[in-house]
């Protein structure tokens, strides 16, 4: 069975001090800003899972960061194309929950 990842204490703090500062800039920057926290938070997630060596979805997780942290900026380019990179994100992440609960028989 595998063992549970556990975050260091760092990590968590980290991640804390993004969300928590974020969640103070939303009240104060443009709302969209809000959707550019989420998904840079959700790309120091993956960091942060890609740093151990038993990573059971690797190549997707990898690719996934690497789309995120590629085309996040498009926020303050391209509004229209980062909110389509937003709905393609959410879709890949859709299928994954499907492919892993079909492989786990729920």
């Amino acid at each position: 069975m595998n063992q549970p990842r556990v975050l260091t204490e760092d990590d968590v703090f980290e991640l804390l001090t993004f969300l928590v500062t974020s969640a103070r800039g939303c009240v104060d920057e443009p709302e969209t800003y809000g959707t550019f926290r989420l998904i840079d938070a959700g790309s120091r997630l993956l960091g942060f899972l890609l740093k151990g060596e038993e990573v059971q979805d690797r190549e997707f997780y990898v690719h996934l960061k690497e789309e995120i942290d590629e085309r996040k900026f498009l926020l303050v380019t391209d509004l229209e194309a980062y909110f389509n990179f937003l709905s393609g994100v959410t879709r890949k992440v859709g299928k994954q929950l499907k492919k892993r609960a079909e492989s786990q028989g729920a």
